[in-house]
């Protein structure tokens, strides 16, 4: 096989239909960018709900009774919940933390934030409680021996709020994908119209070919390597447009929460590990739909 002229060919036939090739490059970048939106969006949820679960403890607050008296965890009450939790399997460590130390704490946390709550909450409006820190943040199965004491008042874990911080990204990884399978669906149809144009254009010079004894990869080639730069060059695109993205929107509309560390940053290292895989998958895909079509095509 003449690479040179397959090359050739695979010019001419993008010169040829051009404003399809551009129609085509165009809708593979939007649909190629949207999918590898999914995949950043993905690893984002993946990082988000590691910041968070380095975070999330779980508390077990003590009724008024144990709160006002018990400073040091060493009543009878807090005792048994100190012992149930203690070198459990499931739980990692615990600490108490008096009803001075909860509003110590409560201080540090809310004191710029809201210095109004905290000037309006009195430091016994707070119990005394047990903080636990779990192996496995979603699962509080190891809290059930000590959620119907007596001296417990309540148990509150913090496994909701992080369901509810990565629910958001969830969504909208779900619908890049499916945005991006509308399109991935479009850039099907105008590969297949570019190729089936292609080959009519070409149908007589073809036949003669095969006639003189030309094999179909031969002939074939130029047409599938047309849908496969044309792709490979919406890739591109794609990838320039997901650094625009970053820097001009991503970056800018999150660069609070960055900051917060409420939500893990999307890197450029995150955009070269995505793109390419990403870029690569769609030349294949063009490859496949091209010869998929040509053979439909010669036998209708």
């Amino acid at each position: 096989m003449s690479i040179r002229f397959v090359l050739r060919e695979a010019f001419r036939g993008l010169m040829r239909n051009f404003t399809m090739t551009v129609a085509l490059m165009i809708t593979t970048a939007i649909s190629l960018a949207l999918l590898a939106t999914g995949f950043l969006v993905t690893n984002m949820t993946e990082r988000t709900k590691e910041i968070y679960l380095d975070r999330v403890e779980v508390m077990v607050q003590l009724d008024e009774e144990t709160s006002a008296k018990d400073s040091d965890c060493s009543s009878a009450a807090c005792k048994e919940v100190l012992q149930k939790l203690q070198n459990k399997p499931g739980i990692e460590h615990v600490v108490f933390r008096s009803r001075e130390d909860s509003y110590k704490r409560y201080v540090e946390l809310f004191q710029d934030s809201d210095p109004l709550l905290v000037a309006e909450t009195s430091p016994d409006a707070l119990p005394a409680a047990l903080h636990v820190r779990l192996v496995d943040p979603l699962d509080t199965k190891p809290l059930d021996p000590v959620r119907n004491l007596s001296q417990v008042q309540s148990v509150i874990d913090q496994v909701d709020d992080l369901r509810g911080a990565t629910d958001n990204l969830d969504s909208i990884r779900n619908s890049t994908f499916f945005f991006a399978g509308i399109q991935a669906l479009a850039a099907i149809f105008l590969i297949a119209n570019m190729v089936q144009l292609a080959a009519f254009h070409r149908r007589e010079e073809i036949s003669i070919m095969r006639m003189v004894g030309a094999s179909r990869w031969y002939t074939q080639m130029p047409f599938i390597l047309e849908a496969m730069v044309a792709v490979a060059f919406g890739a591109v695109l794609s990838t320039g447009a997901l650094f625009i993205g970053k820097i001009w929107v991503v970056d800018r509309t999150l660069a609070n929460l960055y900051d917060a560390q409420l939500i893990a940053r999307v890197t450029n290292a995150d955009i070269w590990m995505v793109a390419p895989l990403v870029g690569l998958i769609g030349v294949i895909f063009a490859a496949i739909t091209a010869q998929v079509t040509l053979r439909w095509y010669v036998r209708h």
